[in-house]
């Protein structure tokens, strides 16, 4: 990051407390949870209308949010975003009934949705090729440090606050604080320069790279991409209402690695932690220590991640992720059948089961939202990103509907070999169909697919 400018980076870095926004909302129920039945004394599923109302709704804030911003522009998107996160919290924290709760909760995952796909586009177009990698990884910390405030927050609440069973208010209200201060701060925000110049306003794009940027060099370089795209966009105006057959392979690319990032099965740990951990030993009580843990690392391997996708390239990172979920979880299942009964076994899983998310979190999450903001055509950038984030969001509230059922139906370790199997489907999808884009302006990117190719970028490197 240190080439990167300081106003690319305070822009940055306010864009993602969407980032932040989506960690907190998504992680909050795990702690929370326990407080709404104590206060209300709901049923199971009640319990998990709550959960899923805001999983739902991400999927189809994903494909409008996408959409929308190609219509209205990204910074208005994101200002719009910030202000549903805003009276989304507050209607959460004040809701007098649980069908309030709920309708409140979905609208939250409207936010957390449309943020999902926009957020990485904006950042994506506001970098240089050297720095995309890094932009939209930051993006992945904050989601990852989200969670772990949520769940640092609910555990001090939760404990100082134990004998008040509205105490989940309080857990859910939090959330208000940090779209407030993304409202504030979007007034810094500049509008996506790309976006710009697909509306045919190259000079006030301009005028923006120049703001952002203080090297001449990264300036001229930038101008020069805003200039190819805007050959590239008056070239298509004879064609304004067909997408083209290469287009539509590569909205199917991003969609399957959306599918491939979740049936991994990282959700499964991240909404099911306490009864995979029972399975495998260990008590109540660890669930809350492995919340912690498991904050701690999605952090740091979110870091290492962001660290390294622009040096070791997208490919690469993905493929070790892959490698390493695969591995980790064959193992956790080989392992809990062969030391079963010895008292180290529940340790033994749990460091496997750290390796795990470690690679996934330093992997998988960043990679796949770093090739889905960066393979589509400029044209279709808005609603290809919401669409592949749509599948991406579907494919979460897949896992977490069906893994309670096949936890009882197949067992565990069943599971985890099918999460596993999708690994290794997920690397022949990525040595096959994905290009490394590494350093590549997303000019040359839509290039590639679009038939110009050059070897450097085959989808064999």
């Amino acid at each position: 990051m240190a080439k990167s400018s300081n106003k690319l980076l305070m822009i940055a870095i306010i864009v993602t407390i969407g980032g932040l926004l989506f960690g907190v909302n998504t992680a909050v129920v795990n702690g929370s949870l326990s407080f709404i039945v104590r206060d209300w004394g709901i049923n199971d599923w009640t319990q998990g209308f709550i959960s899923s109302a805001l999983t739902l709704a991400a999927a189809f804030g994903a494909i409008f949010g996408g959409s929308i911003s190609d219509s209205i522009g990204r910074k208005k998107t994101l200002r719009i975003i910030a202000w549903i996160f805003l009276i989304g919290a507050l209607g959460c924290a004040l809701a007098p009934n649980v069908g309030v709760l709920i309708a409140a909760r979905f609208f939250l995952g409207l936010a957390v949705g449309s943020a999902s796909a926009v957020i990485p586009i904006y950042l994506a177009e506001v970098s240089t090729p050297s720095q995309r990698g890094k932009m939209v990884g930051l993006n992945q910390v904050m989601i990852v440090g989200g969670q772990f405030l949520a769940f640092l927050l609910n555990a001090i609440l939760g404990n100082v606050f134990y004998d008040n069973a509205g105490t989940w208010r309080l857990m859910m209200g939090v959330a208000a604080i940090p779209a407030v201060i993304m409202i504030i701060g979007m007034t810094k925000v500049m509008e996506s320069p790309k976006w710009l110049v697909k509306q045919g306003k190259l000079q006030d794009a301009v005028q923006i790279i120049k703001g952002i940027y203080s090297n001449e060099e990264m300036q001229q370089a930038e101008i020069h991409e805003l200039q190819a795209l805007q050959q590239n966009k008056q070239g298509e105006k004879s064609a304004m209402g067909k997408i083209p057959g290469w287009a539509y392979k590569v909205l199917v690319i991003g969609c399957l690695l959306g599918i491939i990032q979740q049936f991994v099965g990282i959700n499964a740990m991240m909404y099911y932690s306490t009864n995979i951990l029972e399975k495998f030993g260990f008590g109540e009580q660890a669930a809350l220590i492995f919340n912690v843990l498991n904050g701690v690392i999605c952090v740091l391997a979110s870091f290492v991640g962001m660290s390294i996708i622009d040096k070791m390239g997208r490919k690469k990172l993905e493929n070790l992720g892959l490698i390493f979920c695969a591995v980790a979880l064959v193992l956790v299942a080989v392992l809990s059948v062969v030391l079963a009964g010895q008292s180290y076994t529940p340790y033994v899983l749990l460091v496997l089961i750290f390796v795990y998310i470690f690679a996934f979190q330093g992997a998988l999450g960043p990679c796949t939202w770093v090739l889905i903001s960066e393979i589509f055509p400029a044209k279709y950038r808005g609603k290809f990103t919401g669409i592949a984030t749509f599948v991406l969001w579907m494919a979460n509230f897949c896992v977490g509907l069906f893994v309670p059922v096949l936890i009882n139906q197949v067992g565990i370790n069943a599971i985890f070999y099918g999460f596993a199997g999708c690994a290794v489907l997920g690397m022949i999808v990525v040595n096959t169909m994905v290009p490394e884009t590494k350093g590549k302006t997303l000019e040359e990117i839509e290039n590639y697919f679009a038939g110009e190719r050059d070897a450097s970028t085959s989808a064999a490197s």
